[in-house]
């Protein structure tokens, strides 16, 4: 009797799981050089890939278009593409993504406030270029710099940042979207 209340469930499982498979893009082959080729004369935007650069967040300020092409990456676009990109990062100026900053101060001591304040001028004054910011959490004061995508980014600053803050340490948080 138990074995027939189980049968249901598990066909619907793999009904599930089988229709969702047939919604799986397989990219084609690769011909014999190793790249793959598109319709260029297509009106529709379509990639056409090389060997794949390793991208990591050192992209940040570039353009990626100019970019896929110094590395033997063709993108077709329609004019409609670049028009959307353009309006959906200035559309969402305060959207966030999870990623890295680093904690320069953390306290709640009575002098925190003008601590905490000390910190945010020196930090600014050594590290003019990394965004540093300045919160009260009842009942904590902080201090966090930078915008990091990735712990290897926020770790390369680190180092520098450990001279002037020798207590500072990576945390996971929100951050703002990179510039481009």
């Amino acid at each position: 009797m138990k074995t027939r209340n189980l049968i249901l469930p598990i066909l619907l499982l793999f009904a599930s799981l089988t229709a969702s498979a047939q919604n799986l893009y397989l990219a084609p082959a690769p011909a014999e050089d190793n790249t793959f080729s598109t319709d260029t004369t297509a009106n529709a935007d379509s990639l056409a890939l090389g060997i794949p650069p390793a991208l990591d967040s050192a992209l940040i300020g570039y353009d990626i278009y100019r970019y896929a092409a110094e590395n033997n990456v063709r993108v077709n676009r329609t004019p409609a593409t670049d028009s959307i990109l353009k309006r959906y990062i200035t559309d969402n100026p305060g959207r966030t993504l999870h990623g890295y900053r680093i904690r320069l101060f953390f306290d709640n001591k009575q002098s925190a406030r003008g601590e905490s304040e000390k910190a945010e001028k020196l930090f600014k004054e050594h590290f003019p270029t990394i965004p540093v910011y300045r919160s009260y959490m009842n009942p904590y004061f902080k201090v966090v710099a930078g915008d990091y995508r990735t712990k290897s980014d926020a770790m390369r600053e680190l180092g520098a940042i450990k001279e002037i803050f020798p207590n500072a340490f990576i945390i996971k948080e929100y951050i703002n979207f990179p510039q481009l």
